[in-house]
């Protein structure tokens, strides 16, 4: 029986230049690929943005007429509380306008 010996093929330098540079190149982009992010997110928040208040349309549902002067009374979208703006007679209830939300 016959032992074969393998010595293995030989490469030329620039080949092997190559490859060294090819497996730096990978390893490099796996470890930017592998980073972990420890800082914790932060959305921006304007301080404007908290002074803000919220809306909503309040549209007219009847006029009230009294002796001391007219009332409109509006009902809001979201279905709360009432508005009722006190106007003088010759004054005319819009029809909807926007106010603010509770």
């Amino acid at each position: 029986m016959r032992l074969v010996k393998w010595v293995g093929t030989r490469y030329s330098k620039a080949s092997r230049v190559k490859v060294a540079c090819y497996v730096a190149l990978c390893f490099v982009a796996l470890c930017l690929a592998i980073t972990e992010v420890s800082a914790a997110g932060r959305t921006y928040k304007s301080p404007k943005d908290e002074e803000k208040p919220e809306y909503e349309i309040c549209r007219l549902k009847e006029l009230l007429r009294e002796e001391e002067g007219n009332s409109c009374v509006y009902s809001r979208q979201s279905g709360g509380r009432e508005v009722v703006i006190k106007i003088d007679d010759s004054v005319i209830c819009q029809a909807q306008f926007r106010c603010k939300k509770e």
